[in-house]
């Protein structure tokens, strides 16, 4: 097997994997998503709150604010606490809630919590946990997707200057007298096209071993973190399963 970035920007990465299958990659997909722990938060004791939002709402938006994870000081059912406390009038956003540990941060600073009127306060306590998605939404640090690496079937191109003028700008390209597709990673773009191929009656050849695998984050954890927390997730549950074996 052989994996190689192709695409990094914002909160989406996006590997080359060859020399694998559906199975591995699915595996890998739903580690991710349901056992990989980040930090999120869970409990919300709400000391006094003169806001327009109620109290369960306010709960809820602070529950989904995403969390900088230190995953080399926090494991699986570690806490740490936060804080907000703000006097009105003004907008409360996610810039005001202070954290214990100053290793810990809220990712972004301009979501907006609520709005306090003129001697409206807010006050109240946050605990975030470290958790995995099979627990809650919240703690999915990522979602993933994998599609097969596809090519054009040159086999079936009749005209190929025909299909190049009513494909889009710049989605394939002549090489050779062989039609390729211009970024043969960006798998979206690809099959928005596929219509037009269809046409023309141009198939098109999709691999078996080859895929690329996305990665788009919520931040709380960067890509490598991601992968290298499931690898050891996938890795512990085959040590516990071998274990089981031998003691049949």
């Amino acid at each position: 097997m052989d994996i190689k970035k192709v695409y990094d920007e914002k909160d989406v990465v996006k590997y080359l994997v060859k020399g694998t299958n559906y199975t591995f990659l699915n595996t890998l997909r739903r580690t991710i998503m349901t056992d990989v722990p980040c930090l999120a938060i869970s409990e919300v004791q709400i000391y006094n709150n003169d806001s327009v939002t109620f109290d369960e709402l306010l709960a809820n938006r602070l529950g989904l604010l995403p969390i900088k994870t230190d995953v080399s000081s926090y494991k699986k059912g570690d806490k740490v606490k936060l804080v907000l406390e703000k006097i009105g009038p003004c907008v409360v956003t996610s810039k005001d809630i202070k954290c214990t540990d100053p290793k810990i941060d809220i990712l972004d600073k301009k979501i907006l919590i609520t709005k306090l009127g003129k001697e409206e306060s807010l006050k109240l306590e946050m605990t975030a946990v470290m958790e995995t998605g099979s627990k809650n939404v919240r703690y999915q640090p990522a979602i993933v997707s994998y599609n097969q690496i596809s090519e054009i079937n040159n086999d079936t191109v009749k005209d190929a200057k025909k299909i190049i003028e009513e494909m889009p700008k710049g989605s394939v390209e002549l090489k050779a007298g062989k039609l390729f597709f211009t970024d043969p990673y960006n798998v979206v773009n690809q099959n928005q096209h596929l219509d037009i191929l269809r046409k023309y009656r141009v198939s098109v050849n999709y691999s078996e071993t080859d895929f690329i695998l996305t990665i788009e984050l919520t931040g709380q954890l960067t890509a490598k973190e991601v992968l290298d927390s499931a690898l050891d997730s996938l890795n512990a549950k085959l040590g516990e399963l071998e274990e089981a074996i031998k003691k049949l």
